[in-house]
């Protein structure tokens, strides 16, 4: 079987175990709030994410309020994430960049969100994808990365690699769908070997 063939069809079945996949990631009601919980799950489970954000969105519900925050304000908020001092710094200064470049708005270009802080090629395209299903790339995290490697559809271990590997494999406008499905799989079911024949 074909490599192309053996991805969809991977596709296809985690399409029929997860029915109604979305993220797991809650608290949040805008773009913005959306934004700094994926910035938060990086390396941190979405459930300690969703312990946090409700507090930190009620003192801190858009980029101006966050922007005025100091780092160490924010901190006190996510201090049970890990990296929060780093994410907390990121967080501030990508509120303010936001604040007075945005007004407000993020942006829906893969390229602008990758130069602000803290925001990498996973979360910009978790946030692209997850609201919008714009498909400018594929978001690779570890529950990804076991997924593709498990199913032989990447040799890479480099998430960025496996990013480019998945997009060669999938049609553009299937992208959004891969980290949504792909993320429930390595999370919960894992263990289960589906056969792709």
């Amino acid at each position: 079987m074909r490599k192309k063939e053996k991805a969809y069809l991977l596709l296809s079945k985690l399409e029929e175990m997860y029915p109604n996949a979305q993220t797991e990631l809650q608290n949040w009601s805008t773009p913005f709030q959306f934004l700094i919980c994926i910035m938060l799950s990086a390396q941190t489970t979405d459930k300690q994410v969703n312990k946090v954000t409700g507090r930190l969105f009620e003192i801190y519900p858009d980029g101006y309020t966050m922007s005025l925050a100091s780092p160490l304000e924010i901190e006190k908020f996510i201090s049970s994430i890990n990296y929060y001092h780093t994410k907390a710094r990121h967080i501030q200064k990508m509120s303010e960049i936001i604040t007075k470049e945005y007004s407000g708005e993020i942006p829906l270009s893969l390229e602008k969100l990758l130069k602000l802080p803290g925001v990498g090629y996973k979360t910009a395209n978790v946030f692209l994808n997850d609201l919008y299903q714009l498909n400018q790339g594929i978001a690779v995290d570890t529950h990804v990365k076991k997924t593709a490697l498990k199913y032989g559809l990447t040799k890479n271990t480099n998430p960025d690699k496996i990013s480019k590997d998945l997009e060669k494999l999938y049609k553009q406008e299937d992208w959004y769908k891969i980290n949504r499905y792909f993320v429930l799989y390595g999370r919960y079911d894992f263990k289960i070997n589906l056969v792709l024949t």
